[in-house]
C-alpha cells in the first residue's frame, strides 16, 4: 500500500465523523440529542465498542455520566447513578477533568497511575486498557470522553489516541454550543413565562411604531387579539386612545421613560375603562434604540375606590352639616307649630283663615318629614344587627311594590340566589335602603318597563363564612346622564320632580354602616343597575 493511500485511509473515517456531527452546529438541538449523536459517532463511526461521556456540574462539583454505551444495563445504571465528586474522589476520570490532560492506560495491572478506586472500578467493568480525553472549550474543561477495551482485546494505539483527541475537540465545541442554545431557550421561556404571568399589560413596538408583541394581560385589558394587531401601527390599532401614540412618539424622540398617563378606553359594549400607560425605550447592547415598551394598567377599580372614599367623606361632612341645620330648624319650627295650634283654637276665625292655617300646618308637617330624613341621613338611629336572610327581605319588598308595578305597566322579575348564608344586618334598615333604590327605579319608568331584582353572593369560601351577599336592582328606564353620575348620592340631588333627593343618600349611609358598598353602572337611554353588597360577617362592631 502506498504511503498516500495509508494516510487517506487513516484520515477519512475521522473526517467523515466530524462532518456528520458538524451539522449539529448549524442546526442547534437539545443537549440529550447532541450527546447521543456524539456517542454514536464514537462507537459506530470510530469503532470503539465501549465509551462513556461525562460532563462537569460546576455548582455541585460533580462529574456526571451523561451517556454510556457497550456495558451491561446494570453497569450503565451504576455509572449514571453514581457521579464522581471532584473534591473527594481520586480516579482517572476526576484527574482528567481537573488537570485537563488526557490519560492512556495500556496495562491496568502494571500502570502505577491507578488508585485503589480505579482498580475497583476496573475489575467491575472488566477493563483492559483505558483512554480518557478532556472536553475543552477555550481552555476550560467541560467534561471528559472515555473509551476502553476489555481484557484480551488489542490495546488502544497511538492512531486511535490521536483520532479520539481530534474528535473530542469538535465534540466539545458542539456540546458547548448546544448548552448555550438550551440556556438561551430556557431564558427565553422564563422571560415569556414572566410576561405571560404578569398582571400588568406589556406591549412593545419597533422604532416605526409597529406593534411587535403584547402579553395576555395587555390583550385582556385592551380587548384585542395578538394575531390581529401584530406588525400594525399603534396609532391605527388604538385610534381611540390618542394618548398612547403621543406617549410612544415622545419616547422615540427623547429616549426617556414617560410616567403614567391616564386615558379612557371605551369598549364595544359601552364599558368604559380607565387606563394608566407608561413607556420606556428599549435599548440594545450597542446603545441603539430598537423599540418602546408600553406598560398598561387597568386602574378603573382603583379610581372607583378613590371616588367611593371621596363620596363617603363628602357625605360625612354634609351629614354633620345637615344634622346641625336640622336641629336649628326644628326648634323654631316647633314654636311656629304651637302658635298655629293656638290660632286654630280661636272661635272667631273666618273660613279662609282656617284654610290658611291648615295649609301652613301641612307645610310644617312636610318640613318635619324633611328634618327627620335629614337626621336619618346624618345620624342614623341605633342599628339592631342580627343574622337575616336577604332573600326574605327582597321577597317582602317585592310583595309591597307588586301592585304599584302592575298599575304602572312594569314587569317585575325576581331571581333569588340558592343557599345564601344569613348576613349580619339590621333587616329593617336594609329594607328601607333597598326600597329607596327600587322606588327610584320605578320612577325612572313612568311609561312602563322591566324591573329586575336579583340576589347572590360573591367572594365566599366553601362554607359561605366569608364574602358578601348582593342585591342587584336593574331598570329599563332612561338611564343616568354622564354629567350627573358623580352626584346621585349627594343630599337633595334628584332628577325627579317629587321627593327630597335624600333617598340614595340615606341608602348610602345605611350600607356604609353595615361595612358594605353600593355601586352602579348606567348608560343613558338603556337604564341603570345598582348593586348593594353586604358582608356576611359584620366588619366592625355595631355602633353603641
Amino acid at each position: 500500500m502506498r504511503p498516500y493511500d495509508a494516510l487517506t485511509e487513516s484520515v477519512e473515517p475521522i473526517l467523515s465523523v466530524i462532518y456528520r456531527i458538524s451539522a449539529l452546529l448549524t442546526d442547534p438541538s437539545p443537549i440529550d440529542k447532541v450527546l447521543n449523536s456524539i456517542m454514536e459517532s464514537v462507537t459506530e463511526g470510530l469503532g470503539f465498542n465501549r465509551a462513556a461521556l461525562y460532563l462537569i456540574h460546576e455548582e455541585k462539583h460533580l462529574l456526571e455520566c451523561k451517556c454510556i454505551s457497550g456495558f451491561t444495563p446494570r453497569m450503565e445504571d451504576m455509572a449514571r447513578g453514581r457521579p464522581y465528586d471532584l473534591r473527594r474522589h481520586h480516579t482517572l476520570e476526576t484527574r482528567v477533568a481537573l488537570t485537563g490532560n488526557a490519560i492512556l492506560v495500556k496495562d491496568v495491572h502494571a500502570d502505577p497511575i491507578l488508585t485503589d478506586m480505579d482498580r475497583l472500578i476496573t475489575r467491575r467493568l472488566e477493563r483492559g486498557c483505558i483512554l480518557y480525553i478532556p472536553l475543552k472549550v477555550k481552555g476550560k474543561v467541560i467534561g471528559i470522553l472515555g473509551v476502553d477495551k476489555k481484557r484480551g482485546e488489542p490495546v488502544i494505539d497511538e492512531k486511535e489516541f490521536e483520532t479520539l483527541s481530534i474528535f473530542a475537540n469538535y465534540a466539545s465545541i458542539i456540546i458547548e454550543n448546544s448548552r448555550l442554545y438550551e440556556a438561551l431557550l430556557n431564558e427565553k421561556k422564563f422571560s415569556e413565562d414572566v410576561l405571560n404571568s404578569s398582571v400588568s399589560g406589556m406591549l412593545t413596538t419597533d422604532v416605526h411604531g409597529r406593534i411587535t408583541s403584547l402579553n395576555p394581560a395587555a390583550r385582556s385589558i385592551l380587548g384585542v387579539e395578538r394575531e390581529n394587531v401584530r406588525n400594525r401601527l399603534i396609532r391605527d390599532v388604538f385610534a381611540s386612545i390618542p394618548e398612547m401614540d403621543a406617549m410612544l412618539q415622545k419616547t422615540l424622540l427623547r429616549h426617556e421613560n414617560m410616567k403614567g398617563c391616564e386615558c379612557l378606553l371605551k369598549r364595544d359594549k359601552g364599558e368604559n375603562i380607565i387606563l394608566s400607560i407608561s413607556s420606556s425605550p428599549i435599548i440594545e447592547d450597542a446603545g441603539s434604540l430598537i423599540g418602546v415598551l408600553l406598560m398598561i394598567h387597568d386602574i378603573t377599580s382603583e379610581r372607583e375606590r378613590e371616588d367611593y372614599l371621596q363620596r363617603v367623606n363628602r357625605l360625612i361632612s354634609l351629614g354633620e352639616l345637615a344634622a346641625g341645620v336640622a336641629h336649628e330648624i326644628r326648634n323654631p319650627l316647633t314654636g311656629i307649630g304651637v302658635v298655629l295650634d293656638i290660632l286654630k283654637d280661636r272661635k272667631r276665625l273666618l273660613k279662609a283663615d282656617k284654610d290658611l292655617l291648615a295649609e301652613a300646618t301641612l307645610e310644617i308637617e312636610r318640613l318635619e318629614k324633611l328634618i327627620s330624613d335629614l337626621l336619618d341621613f346624618a345620624r342614623p338611629k341605633a342599628f339592631d344587627f342580627e343574622p337575616a336572610d336577604i332573600n326574605e327581605i327582597v321577597r317582602s319588598i317585592s310583595f309591597l311594590i307588586g301592585e304599584q308595578c302592575n298599575n304602572q305597566g312594569i314587569r317585575l322579575a325576581t331571581r333569588y340566589g340558592d343557599k345564601l348564608p344569613k348576613a349580619c344586618m339590621d333587616a329593617e334598615k336594609i329594607r328601607q335602603g333597598l326600597l329607596n333604590v327600587i322606588i327610584n327605579a320605578i320612577r325612572a319608568m313612568p311609561q312602563g318597563g322591566k324591573l329586575t331584582i336579583e340576589t347572590g353572593i360573591q367572594g365566599a369560601d366553601a362554607k359561605g363564612e366569608r364574602g358578601s351577599v348582593t342585591v342587584a336592582i336593574k331598570d329599563s328606564g332612561a338611564g343616568i346622564p354622564d354629567a350627573v353620575k358623580g352626584r346621585i348620592f349627594d343630599p337633595f340631588f334628584t332628577t325627579h320632580h317629587e321627593g327630597t333627593g335624600l333617598g340614595l343618600s340615606i341608602t348610602h349611609s345605611i350600607v356604609k354602616e353595615h361595612g358594605g358598598t353600593i355601586r352602579f353602572d348606567s348608560e343613558e337611554g338603556k337604564g341603570a343597575r345598582f348593586v348593594v353588597s353586604l358582608p356576611v360577617a359584620l366588619k366592625k362592631p355595631p355602633p353603641g
